[in-house]
């Protein structure tokens, strides 16, 4: 079946061959710039089912940005393995849930400048990280956000806008919903780093005010020492400011599992259930 043509974008096969693992519709933007941070990336967008078939004109869908977006779609692009994110939403789709979702790839060595937004030493003590955060975030919300809005039928208002990420991609994506409360609406932080200097994303949302986001949290019981300690913590805060698990927070453990991408995307599909549902995120037609 052949897909709509979109200007600027290309189908996946076409930049990556057909050797790949992707089973969605998926679109590829090979090379987006961002002067901040002084490097470009290919964006990745999966379309759902209806949009891909021709939706009517009138159709808008929620959006969802993820973070280490080369792990998403494509077992050959991962470096670990992919989360499989392209089947999960094909497979929601069939309970009426569709939703665009957005490939954002991480910055290799970078990585860990553009997911903390603070500044400090790394792990193992050796040098400086992090304190890119807000950069990356100003890209995100200030180009790729725009670039993705004017190509495709998306929701631009704050119920239709999410973020989603693991580790690092968990944290920034904590972050994202601080710095950018007005933009997004639901989140995703599975495993996230929040012991990250010493616990600085907890102390935000322990002096959280505005508008709630929906939030997805879990952590595996064999992640690190004190993963299970650290989630717990943060949950706890957001009990504290108001939050209700299910009702805008689902908090998970799951007892055996590990910090790798094979968890993530095991645990992905209610995750996805949980932060689309009963908010509007479920695809209908908007005026």
């Amino acid at each position: 079946m052949s897909i709509p043509r979109i200007p600027g974008w290309l189908p996946y096969d076409q930049v990556h061959g057909k050797h790949n693992s992707v089973k969605g519709t998926v679109y590829v933007w090979p090379s987006l710039n961002s002067a901040t941070l002084s490097r470009s990336r290919e964006i990745a967008v999966y379309v759902p089912p209806s949009l891909a078939a021709g939706a009517a004109p009138q159709q808008t869908y929620p959006v969802i940005y993820f973070h280490d977006g080369q792990n998403m779609f494509d077992d050959r692009t991962s470096y670990v393995g992919e989360w499989h994110a392209d089947k999960t939403l094909d497979r929601l789709a069939s309970d009426g849930i569709e939703a665009i979702a957005v490939g954002v790839p991480n910055a290799g060595d970078e990585r860990m400048d553009e997911y903390s937004p603070w500044r400090g030493r790394s792990a193992a003590g050796r040098r400086h990280v992090g304190g890119k955060g807000s950069a990356y975030l100003e890209w995100l919300v200030g180009e790729v956000k725009p670039l993705v809005d004017r190509s495709f039928p998306t929701r631009t208002d704050r119920a239709g806008t999410g973020t989603m990420g693991s580790s690092l991609g968990g944290l920034i994506s904590l972050f994202a919903a601080a710095k950018y409360a007005e933009v997004f609406g639901f989140v995703g932080a599975m495993s996230p780093s929040v012991l990250w200097h010493n616990y600085k994303i907890v102390d935000m949302f322990d002096n959280w005010s505005g508008p709630r986001p929906r939030i997805y949290l879990d952590m595996g019981g064999r992640e690190w020492r004190g993963g299970l300690e650290d989630a717990r913590r943060l949950r706890d805060a957001l009990l504290a400011q108001g939050w209700t698990e299910g009702n805008d927070l689902e908090y998970v453990e799951e007892r055996y599992a590990i910090h790798r991408e094979d968890a993530w995307s095991r645990r992905l599909p209610d995750a996805l259930r949980f932060l689309l549902r009963d908010t509007g995120s479920v695809a209908a037609s908007h005026p």
